[in-house]
């Protein structure tokens, strides 16, 4: 089995939504998709452009991972959508996702890649810590965010 990392296509939108749906059920968020799935119906408007991506972890033929870069502002991008099938974490496909994401970031121009994420996503925050990013503030909103930032 090969795991490719693409660009998004049309015919991927559905099982993107299905497994972004999953994770964020397993994490108890079934009831808060609104915004993400507002964010997800419209991939090529927010994720298209030149400073902008979506890409999936395709593993023969089925999406396993995502990961999205879209402007904050003229410096700074924000990483989106960092989703892993839960029997694909561990193995460094979050690592793969998150390298690929932030070479784009880079190759775009940007100086900052500044992210929010559920305090639930654990694993996650110890990837963005061991990658050099910096916690910017804890927020006590439903999704028990906090926000982080990495210079580039």
């Amino acid at each position: 089995m090969t795991i490719v990392l693409r660009p998004v296509r049309s015919e991927d939108l559905p099982a993107v939504r299905a497994l972004v749906e999953q994770v964020l059920g397993e994490f108890g968020f079934r009831g808060q998709v609104g915004g993400v799935e507002r964010d997800l119906a419209d991939i090529t408007e927010r994720y298209g452009g030149a400073r902008a991506g979506f890409w999936v972890a395709d593993e023969d033929g089925v999406v396993v991972g995502t990961v999205a870069v879209r402007p904050k502002d003229e410096r700074t991008c924000e990483l989106k959508r960092l989703y892993l099938r839960p029997d694909r974490r561990g193995a460094g496909l979050g690592q793969r996702l998150y390298a690929h994401a932030e070479a784009f970031a880079r190759a775009a121009g940007y100086d900052r890649i500044w992210l929010d994420s559920s305090r639930r996503f654990a694993r996650a925050h110890r990837l963005y810590e061991r990658n050099g990013f910096a916690l910017l503030e804890r927020i006590d909103n439903d999704w028990e965010d906090d926000v982080y930032e990495k210079r580039l």
